[in-house]
């Protein structure tokens, strides 16, 4: 019985230790695979393009303040962008810097078109040339995208885009529209002109054939005077609805040719101005008294100031007038001993001054039909 206590706690004992063993590994399993998931995540960092071993590259960073949501490539040779380099939902943010992966042919330059969310214009950049640049900065200035590219040797240089991608899709569409509508009128003029030029042939071609018709049947009725004289008159007749009937034909309504009106608008132009320092008072010299206290004997009798003279004689001349009053007192007062100059320097105050009052201008904006239809300025 004893035995058989040793064996079961013996058998508990050791399954107690398997447990915690197995217990230990799958911990250190889950911590491993916790710190390989974060290693991954470090590594992973976003790209435009796909490296290949003919492909370049180059840092660029977004500094437009809003995210770039269409970049497109191409070399300078061919004719269309690719595809989007941003997969749908994937955003170059603000201050995002990523390295981009292209490809240009041989003798070529790099084209770049960049869009910002939200705007329905994309910017195009042609012909940069990428041999010597370091980094590029992507900025926008006066609604416009900028490329800030920073060469090798440290210098830089500002790339503005062509006017042509400035201009919105509607912008574009507008213009394309006018053009097809021109080369409808110009297709028109031709066609009017060319049926103009057929149908005097035709005339001709008729006229020719009446005047055929008339020598035969005037030959026919001078050898038979006594047949049906009224076939000249049935073919004259004949003839006439002929020429009737191309005129008629050939009557169509005016081509509408466009009469476009300038269309205005009015821009205020804000105050245009700067600070100036303006004198408020020249700068002046102050003399200024220096005083010092210093004693003075003062007659007891009649008050005089008697400092630096004889005192006894004008003490004793009123003794011998009889003045009850004998003597004298010592006083003390300010002197002015001398002067100091000082100097004040000019006194100015800032001022606004105005150089070009605010104003408003009428801004050309684009041409306008009676038709209703419109064209880009």
């Amino acid at each position: 019985m004893k035995t058989n206590k040793i064996l079961m706690a013996g058998a508990l004992a050791l399954s107690m230790v398997l447990s915690g063993g197995m217990l230990t590994g799958c911990s250190n399993s889950s911590t491993k695979d916790t710190k390989t998931t974060e290693v991954t995540k470090k590594k992973e960092v976003k790209t435009l393009g796909k490296k290949t071993k003919d492909s370049k590259s180059l840092k660029f960073t977004n500094n437009t303040g809003k995210k770039i949501t269409v970049f497109e490539t191409k070399s300078s040779s061919e004719e269309s962008f690719g595809d989007n380099l941003l997969d749908d939902g994937d955003a170059v943010k603000n201050k995002e810097e990523r390295t981009l992966y292209y490809a240009v042919k041989e003798n070529d330059k790099l084209d770049v078109k960049v869009g910002l969310k939200d705007q329905d214009k994309a910017f195009v950049f042609k012909d940069v040339d990428t041999t010597d640049v370091k980094k590029v900065n992507v900025s926008l200035k006066d609604d416009k995208v900028n490329l800030d590219v920073t060469k090798k040797d440290g210098s830089t240089a500002t790339l503005t885009p062509s006017e042509d991608s400035a201009k919105t899709e509607d912008e574009k569409r507008d213009e394309s529209e006018v053009k097809q509508e021109e080369k409808k009128e110009e297709a028109a003029k031709t066609d009017s002109s060319n049926k103009s030029n057929s149908s005097e042939s035709k005339k001709d071609n008729t006229a020719s054939t009446s005047s055929s018709s008339n020598k035969n049947n005037s030959s026919s009725s001078s050898s038979k005077p006594s047949s049906k004289p009224s076939n000249s008159s049935n073919n004259s007749s004949s003839s006439k609805p002929s020429n009737n009937g191309s005129s008629s034909n050939n009557s169509k309504p005016a081509e509408h040719k466009h009469d476009w009106v300038a269309q205005y608008k009015t821009v205020n132009v804000p105050e245009k101005g700067h600070n100036e320092q303006v004198l408020v008072k020249d700068a002046w010299d102050e003399q200024v008294e220096i005083k010092e206290m210093r004693p003075h004997d003062i007659c007891s009798s009649c008050g005089e100031d008697l400092t630096g003279t004889d005192i006894s004689s004008h003490v004793y001349q009123h003794m011998i007038n009889g003045d009850d009053k004998g003597g004298h007192y010592t006083k003390w007062s300010e002197d002015v001993i001398g002067y100091k100059t000082v100097h004040h320097d000019a006194v100015y105050e800032t001022r606004y001054v105005v150089d070009s009052p605010a104003t408003t201008k009428q801004e050309l904006v684009g041409y306008k039909c009676s038709c209703g239809k419109t064209k880009a300025n």
